[in-house]
């Protein structure tokens, strides 16, 4: 009799031990969390996962780029995760198959819709939100803005053109560009122009329809339409150069 009791009293003791473990290793599936790292080793992001009974939403953006772009999927039992990603029309550009590591590390393959070209990728938990990590990494990038720019005319003095920027930390820019040529037109325009999640820059107002600026490298490729704050031989539009 004792060792019946024994023997039950057992295997109460394991089958509430293992519902105790089972119960340990149950994943939460319902956080708001942001994720860096990178795809293929080479092309850094940060990616921010809304969860919520293992239905995710969320966006991420390359750090080079900065565009965001829409991610949905789910999480399983045993803590896979498939992720699908969109662009801007609603066409799927991309998927993430994985697995939540732990609660901080996140790790798999990401690939075209299809399979093709698949590519590791690894993502820990940053301290920092989605927002401020995004306004941190534009704010670096786009501050390389600053300086003055000149036309490669100004040399043959027949033309003139100079460009100053300041980039404010809000995505925009503080500009003044001015023109002028020796046939006696001159123009000037201050202002301030937004930048956009291409990274082209675009001002417009009652003188001016549109004045984008397209950073690359060293250079500023400035284009007007409709600008009326010159004379007919001179121009905003052409390459300036640091």
């Amino acid at each position: 009799m004792n060792l019946k009791i024994y023997t039950f009293s057992l295997l109460i003791l394991f089958l509430t031990s293992c519902k105790e473990e089972t119960k340990k290793e149950t994943p939460n599936f319902d956080f708001v969390k942001t994720f860096a790292g990178k795809i293929d080793n080479k092309y850094p992001l940060h990616i921010k996962l809304n969860s919520e009974n293992g239905k995710i939403n969320g966006t991420y953006f390359y750090d080079k780029v900065g565009t965001d772009i829409e991610i949905k999927g789910t999480i399983s039992n045993d803590s896979t995760l498939t992720l699908n990603e969109f662009d801007q029309k609603g066409n799927q550009t991309g998927l993430w198959n994985g697995k939540l590591i732990n609660e901080n590390k996140i790790s798999g393959t990401w690939s075209k819709p299809n399979g093709d070209s698949a590519k590791e990728f690894t993502l820990l938990l940053t301290s920092n939100n989605y927002e401020s990590s995004k306004k941190a990494i534009s704010d670096s990038k786009y501050s390389n803005y600053n300086g003055t720019y000149n036309s490669p005319f100004n040399d043959g003095g027949i033309s003139f053109g100079r460009l100053t920027i300041k980039y404010t930390e809000n995505n925009e820019i503080e500009f003044d560009i001015s023109t002028a040529h020796q046939a006696g037109c001159t123009g000037e325009l201050k202002g301030t122009a937004k930048i956009n999640s291409n990274g082209i820059v675009t001002h417009s107002s009652s003188n001016c329809k549109s004045l984008t600026f397209e950073f690359k490298n060293t250079q500023v490729i400035v284009k007007e339409k409709n600008c009326d704050l010159h004379g007919m031989r001179c121009f905003f539009s052409g390459t300036y150069k640091k």
